[in-house]
């Protein structure tokens, strides 16, 4: 009580002619028409205004929910394209044996390229199912790497562009595969090798993944034939590859889950050590 007394003794004349400030405006408010009608549209147009602001800021803050929703439906999408390789006039149903592969949508973290063998962070782990030795592809065309190594939350990838890469790889609509691999520190162009030098090769073939693992279906694009030689003495081609997709703008990748891949690897594994 002292204290709001001792308030009143030094801001007395402060408050007192703020309070009156406040009586006359209302008096002017209340009985005259015209004034009551400026502050009333003046009112609503701030109040409009700052109507605006919040939804600006709720839809800011809602893109993320959004952008998930989106990526989620571009994997479903690219899960048909992939379903639809292997069937022959219709996509397959959930629980057929064709449709193996899931999709796991994430963001990437961290990405390296100018490395001789680079990585990559995706911002999802563990808890959203990915696993060691699952592929990864691009939101848009052509693959990224191999998982690694997970945490919860996260998981490691070996991106294409690493000096270990090696991908199982085909000529679209011809016969034979080879190895995909990183060599020349381009990160635009790979090497595909062991194509036999009596299959035939054209500049601008398409090359795709062979589906020779359990990493990559077959049919993933990954680029475009642009030269190639047999080296002198050698049985197969060295392919130059132009990559459809630049490493150093992904922001967005697709882990390749296969409901099947550890049933695959384990009968292959008793019939390697037979």
């Amino acid at each position: 009580m002292y204290n709001v007394l001792q308030l009143f003794l030094k801001y007395g004349a402060h408050l007192l002619f703020i309070g009156l400030q406040m009586f006359c405006f209302s008096l002017i408010i209340n009985y005259n028409k015209s004034q009551r009608e400026i502050l009333l549209n003046s009112s609503n147009v701030y109040v409009a205004k700052l109507a605006a602001k919040s939804e600006n800021l709720s839809s800011y803050f809602n893109l993320q929910n959004i952008n998930d929703s989106l990526m989620r439906e571009n994997a479903t999408l690219i899960e048909n394209l992939i379903l639809l390789d292997y069937a022959t006039d219709i996509i397959p149903e959930s629980d057929s044996i064709y449709s193996k592969y899931n999709l796991i949508s994430s963001t990437i973290c961290n990405n390296t390229i100018h490395l001789r063998n680079n990585h990559i962070t995706l911002c999802k782990g563990s808890r959203e199912g990915i696993r060691p030795n699952m592929g990864v592809i691009s939101s848009n065309k052509g693959i990224v790497g191999i998982v690694r190594n997970v945490s919860t939350n996260y998981a490691h990838v070996m991106s294409i562009l690493n000096s270990q890469t090696r991908i199982s790889c085909a000529i679209k609509g011809k016969n034979g595969t080879g190895n995909l691999v990183w060599k020349n520190l381009d990160p635009l162009r790979m090497t595909l090798e062991s194509i036999p030098k009596h299959e035939e090769v054209s500049i601008g073939d398409t090359i795709i993944t062979s589906g020779y693992s359990t990493m990559f279906p077959k049919g993933i694009l990954v680029g475009k034939v642009e030269r190639f030689i047999i080296e002198p003495g050698s049985n197969s081609f060295s392919i130059t590859v132009k990559l459809f997709n630049k490493l150093s703008n992904i922001k967005y990748a697709y882990v390749v889950q296969n409901r099947f891949a550890a049933e695959q690897i384990s009968l292959e594994a008793e019939v390697k050590y037979e």
